[in-house]
């Protein structure tokens, strides 16, 4: 995915943002709508790494509900209509199910209480979007019901399921791409296969940043008033070269997904529950499982995900066979009438998500909302911007609260 941009070496740009992902391109499409002269520079290809690496599910924030958060719900309803107002033709509105068995947390009583809860939370969600893309409304299914769409499931201890539809990307790359043309026609610079070396500044304020192009391999000065670093696990890299920085420990977790060649249900993506070693300590209702995601695609199956905690994060990912065999194990033990081996496994998709503390204990507990962090010296504003992403699609609502942070320290103009 190439795009074209020229930047002014004698101008001094309002704000560069450093990392092309999702989170780089929708910041970037705000900015420049707002008026700000923008530049986004990414090392590689955009939305090339993490952002590109996932199930592709633009989530409406139903599972937030075991956290009764509804602000992380709201956001996420928010995000998901920007997105779906920006690129329709890219995004299907998908039906899900996960079965349901007992009378407790997992049982039909709790999810159709859910469910409904979570309808009157996103009462707003089909506002200001075409009509093929509206969301129904969640239900609970019989189990007779459930048999009828999935026989698969007709030996096992059901109760019934819970439906419930999401919008699901066919790509997530056309989707930055249509972010980042909006940011061109408003005259950003948006330049990839460009990588941020190091910080300028002058006495503790960022002035602006080295980078290298590939195509001349030649270190380049761009002059700018606000650097926002998108760029995820590598982000301390850039930070360090200004006197001011601190930089915090930040532990991670690699999120792999397995694609297969059997298109194991045709017309719903379906959950199952599975136990891991991921711990969710902030939930007020947990059932102690997490659940595997089969999704359809046209090229088969996507399966996910799968967390493991992970020290070197500079190195590319490898899936040894000790990896496969667990995976595939996993999936087997979830959905035996699958019948998954080594031979049906096409590819996998892989990024890196964000935890809240030490793994050692080998539990993971993500980071549950994406950070700002604005670096200070002697309590004054150095001009950069870190942001700490944790979903793909909340990725809007911190553009916006990235957007009122820009407008309270540039001129008075854009002060809110």
């Amino acid at each position: 995915m190439d795009k074209h941009g020229l930047f002014n070496d004698k101008k001094t740009y309002d704000v560069i943002i450093v990392g092309g992902g999702i989170y780089g391109a929708v910041i970037a499409r705000e900015c420049s709508k707002s008026g700000f002269s923008t530049v986004l520079l990414e090392k590689d290809d955009f939305c090339s790494s993490t952002s590109a690496n996932s199930l592709n599910v633009l989530h409406g924030g139903l599972r937030y509900l075991q956290h009764l958060n509804l602000r992380r719900m709201r956001r996420s309803i928010y995000s998901r209509r920007y997105f779906q107002q920006i690129s329709p033709e890219n995004i299907d509105i998908t039906p899900f199910i996960t079965p349901l068995n007992g009378w407790g947390i997992n049982g039909p009583v709790i999810m159709r209480i859910a469910l409904l809860v979570n309808d009157l939370i996103s009462v707003d969600r089909n506002m200001q979007i075409s009509r093929q893309q509206h969301i129904p409304g969640g239900k609970v299914l019989s189990r007779k019901n459930l048999i009828n769409r999935l026989p698969v499931f007709s030996e096992n201890k059901l109760n019934g399921a819970a439906l419930w539809y999401e919008a699901v990307m066919n790509d997530a790359r056309h989707l930055a791409s249509k972010l980042l043309d909006s940011a061109i026609e408003n005259g950003a610079v948006i330049m990839n296969r460009t990588e941020a070396s190091e910080l300028l500044h002058q006495q503790g304020k960022v002035t602006g940043l080295r980078c290298i192009r590939q195509i001349e391999d030649k270190p380049v000065s761009i002059k700018g008033h606000i650097v926002i670093d998108t760029s995820g696990k590598c982000s301390e890299k850039l930070g360090k070269s200004l006197p001011a920085y601190q930089p915090m420990k930040q532990y991670w977790s690699r999120a792999v997904n397995m694609q297969i060649d059997k298109r194991l249900f045709e017309e719903y993506a379906v959950g199952l529950k599975y136990r891991d070693n991921v711990q969710d300590r902030d939930a007020r209702f947990n059932s102690a499982n997490r659940h595997l995601f089969f999704l359809p695609n046209k090229n088969g199956s996507a399966i996910g995900t799968f967390y493991e905690s992970e020290n070197n994060v500079d190195g590319d990912l490898t899936i040894s066979q000790y990896d496969r065999r667990r995976y595939l194990d996993a999936i087997n033990s979830v959905l035996p009438a699958g019948s998954i081996n080594d031979k049906n496994i096409t590819g996998w998709q892989w990024g890196w998500l964000p935890l809240d503390d030490d793994p050692a204990n080998g539990q993971l507990n993500f980071a549950k909302t994406s950070r700002i962090r604005a670096i200070e010296a002697n309590g004054e504003f150095t001009g950069l911007l870190e942001v700490r992403s944790v979903k793909f699609t909340t990725a809007p609502a911190v553009a916006k609260d990235v957007m009122k942070i820009i407008k309270k320290v540039t001129s008075p103009k854009f002060q809110v």
